[in-house]
């Protein structure tokens, strides 16, 4: 493909170490912010049962632990407080269950074995456990761009009012200004809330056309 030689053709290809790639591709660069949802996650929640179980050696079915991640041992200090403990590659990690007595519904927490703190959530690494602030995780959400941002918005506001099986409520090109008024809601919360996604419509597509202009020249 002689795109060197093509006007056109350049304006929708970039040269990266002598090859040609679509413009807008990141080719040949290397991710460095590690996310939440590259690790199994540790749920509070799923830990509940223990708390009226009885000490003893357990199991968490999932393919993607080890072995060392999946056996713990259930064990109780003093009558108070129980604990998960796992062994992985010969040391010792501890997972506290901390129930909240003070809120209505007894909310359970898991504590980080690293900085000990009450969590709802901890990850699974190659030789340990421990929290997303621990081991330096983000969310994907945190490397969104503004325009994607935008339309992960307007999708989930468009789900709520209209339905998931909605014809076209993932699809961007079609706009709900028209889109009539589901059955069972009044006529006051339809309005206001297919404004609200109106308007969030209307702050996307100058966003779309911002980034075609930088990338491809248009």
């Amino acid at each position: 493909m002689a795109i060197q030689n093509n006007p056109k053709l350049s304006l929708f290809f970039v040269q990266y170490k002598g090859e040609y790639m679509p413009r807008g591709f990141h080719f040949g660069r290397v991710r460095k912010r590690p996310y939440t949802s590259e690790y199994f996650r540790l749920s509070a929640i799923v830990f509940k049962p223990l708390l009226e179980s009885k000490v003893g050696s357990y199991i968490i079915h999932s393919e993607r632990l080890s072995e060392q991640h999946r056996f713990f041992e259930l064990i109780e200090l003093s009558g108070e407080c129980k604990i998960m403990q796992f062994t992985i590659e010969g040391k010792k990690f501890q997972i506290g269950l901390v129930q909240d007595d003070k809120s209505a519904s007894n909310k359970l927490y898991i504590t980080c074995p690293c900085c000990q703190r009450k969590r709802q959530h901890i990850y699974a690494v190659k030789s340990a456990y421990a929290c997303r602030e621990c081991l330096g995780l983000k969310y994907l959400t945190q490397s969104e761009r503004y325009r994607d941002r935008l339309m992960r918005k307007i999708r989930k506001k468009r789900k709520a009012l209209w339905g998931n099986d909605w014809p076209d409520v993932n699809n961007m090109f079609v706009h709900t200004e028209y889109w009539p008024k589901p059955k069972g809601i009044h006529w006051n919360t339809f309005e206001k809330a297919k404004a609200e996604i109106n308007l969030l419509e209307r702050q996307y597509w100058p966003q779309v056309e911002l980034f075609l202009n930088k990338q491809f020249g248009i």
